[in-house]
C-alpha cells in the first residue's frame, strides 16, 4: 500500500444504486475524472480492492463514484470511512507552492532559531488558508500555511521551516 495515495474518504452511500459519497482531499473535482479505477482501502488497512469507475458526478462539495461490483445500497455501506486511493504515478504535476497532503505528514517543524517545534500531525483544510497541525511531545499546535509563518517546504529533507511570527504559537 506505500505507493498508493489518498485521494479521497468515503462518508456514505448517495443514492439506493450503489453511489458512494467522497470527501475528496484535493481541491480539483475534475482529478477523478481522468481515473479509470480506483482503490477502496479499509480504514486499518487490512483490506484493499481495486475497482473500476463506471461513472463519476459531483454533488454539492463531494464527488460521487459508481464502482462496478457495488450496485445496492447494501453494499455501498460496507464502504463507509473507507479511503479512496491511486497509485502514486497517476499523481498529477503540481504547480510551484503546492503539496499534497500526504507528502507533508510527518515532516520536522523547524523554527528559525533551528529548534524542532514537532512533526506534522495533520493539515486542516479550510475555505481560507489551510492550517499546519504540529504536535511535540507536550503541546499540539495550529499553524497556518501562509508565506507569512512558512519559510520553506523541504521534502527531499523532511523539513518545514517556520516563523511564528504575532505570536502565533502562544494561541
Amino acid at each position: 500500500m506505500k505507493d498508493l495515495v489518498k485521494l479521497g474518504k468515503i462518508t456514505k452511500n448517495q443514492g439506493n444504486k450503489g453511489e458512494l459519497r467522497v470527501a475528496p482531499y484535493t481541491d480539483d473535482l475534475r482529478r477523478f475524472e481522468l481515473l479509470e479505477s480506483v482503490y477502496l482501502v479499509k480504514p486499518d488497512q487490512s483490506e484493499q480492492s481495486k475497482k473500476i469507475i463506471e461513472d463519476i458526478w459531483y454533488h454539492k462539495s463531494f464527488v460521487i463514484l459508481k464502482l462496478q461490483g457495488i450496485d445496492d445500497i447494501g453494499e455501498a455501506l460496507k464502504y463507509r470511512n473507507y479511503e479512496v486511493m491511486i497509485k502514486q504515478d497517476e499523481l498529477l504535476s503540481l504547480a510551484e507552492d503546492e503539496y499534497y497532503i500526504d507528502d507533508l505528514i510527518g515532516l520536522e517543524v523547524i523554527l528559525p532559531d533551528e529548534k524542532v517545534l514537532g512533526k506534522v500531525l495533520n493539515i486542516l483544510e479550510t475555505k481560507g488558508t489551510d492550517i499546519l497541525v504540529v504536535k511535540n511531545k507536550n503541546k499540539e499546535y495550529m499553524i497556518p500555511m501562509s508565506k507569512e509563518y512558512i519559510i520553506e517546504i523541504d521534502l527531499e529533507n523532511y523539513i518545514i521551516y517556520i516563523d511564528p511570527v504575532n505570536k502565533i504559537l502562544d494561541l
